[in-house]
């Protein structure tokens, strides 16, 4: 792995390419610049005097090159690299995957779909679930916020789903907390593109964004199975509010205790997973760095035992 190298190392490894790019030396010469990363670790790398193309981003690539230090951090000077063969290198573990197996979270998401009483709300998220189901378990959740790997998606999910039905007001609807947990971020799967070794935006993400393409997703499948306008009202409204504020992509802000609580559990855990995240790279170290979404740095709590 990329962090086990350490300056006046040389590295042979399969790497995939976020970013590339020529530019120009204060001497005049070209070299490459890139972004290099093994699905955990990203480094900034540089082939010097370089001429020809650049390698294209969201492929894998075979490197050769030397482990330097550069403003306090690791850096790699490219002495070579080719592009990848197929079946050298498996694109998909420059993404990562969800560590919590994919049995234990299917049961769970089976449990949820089968504890709702509303027997058309019920059937409405079985067959929307089940329409993509391949790539809802695959999908990821964001391309590098939080849960950025294969499966990252169901796992959110699921727990935004166990989160809301928590704090929610006394009064609320189990079965649209469940519904809205389960289908908040389904326009997910057509937002994002994870064939190759990184997350991308599909064009239609970039151009409509998941909260869009989750409400067209729903209205097709309401074709079939017309859900009384309530319901289906207010499970829209689970949807496109869950970001909570204007500013924060939200069509509209919560006006529902069930959609103010589906957006609450959906910060709560976005922010638990980069919390989280973030500790475990801080090491030993008291503070964590500054966490991205969240605008400061976390101090690492570890109480001591009397006797120390």
């Amino acid at each position: 792995m990329l962090k086990d190298y350490q300056p006046g190392q040389t590295l042979t490894e399969f790497l995939a390419v976020r970013k590339a790019s020529i530019a120009e030396a204060k001497n005049g010469k070209k070299y490459l610049s890139c972004t290099l990363s093994d699905g955990e670790t990203e480094l900034n790398g540089k082939q010097w005097d370089f001429s020809g193309d650049p390698p294209k981003e969201n492929t894998v690539i075979k490197v050769q090159a030397d482990v330097e230090q550069y403003n306090g951090a690791n850096q790699l000077v490219i002495q070579k690299w080719r592009n990848a063969e197929p079946g050298e290198s498996d694109p998909s573990k420059f993404i990562g995957k969800c560590q919590v197996p994919l049995t234990e979270m299917e049961s769970q998401l089976d449990h949820f779909i089968n504890s709702i009483s509303h027997i058309e709300l019920g059937d409405f998220v079985h067959k929307v679930i089940e329409g993509s189901y391949k790539e809802f378990i695959a999908c990821p959740g964001a391309m590098r916020h939080h849960h950025n790997y294969i499966g990252g998606l169901l796992e959110h999910t699921l727990s935004v789903t166990a989160m809301a039905l928590t704090v929610a007001l006394p009064g609320s609807s189990n079965d649209l907390i469940i519904a809205g947990g389960l289908l908040h971020d389904i326009g997910k799967i057509y937002e994002y593109d994870w064939s190759g070794c990184s997350i991308q935006m599909t064009t239609e993400g970039r151009l409509c964004g998941h909260i869009a393409i989750g409400i067209r997703y729903l209205e097709a499948y309401n074709q079939g199975i017309n859900l009384d306008k309530n319901t289906y009202l207010a499970l829209s409204h689970m949807i496109v509010s869950h970001h909570g504020k204007l500013e924060w992509g939200s069509p509209v802000e919560p006006a529902m205790k069930e959609a103010d609580a589906l957006h609450q559990a959906d910060v709560m855990d976005a922010h638990s997973w980069k919390i989280q995240k973030a500790e475990a790279e801080a090491g030993d170290k008291e503070w964590t760095d500054r966490i991205y979404g969240i605008g400061r740095e976390f101090y690492v709590y570890r109480p001591r035992c009397e006797d120390e």
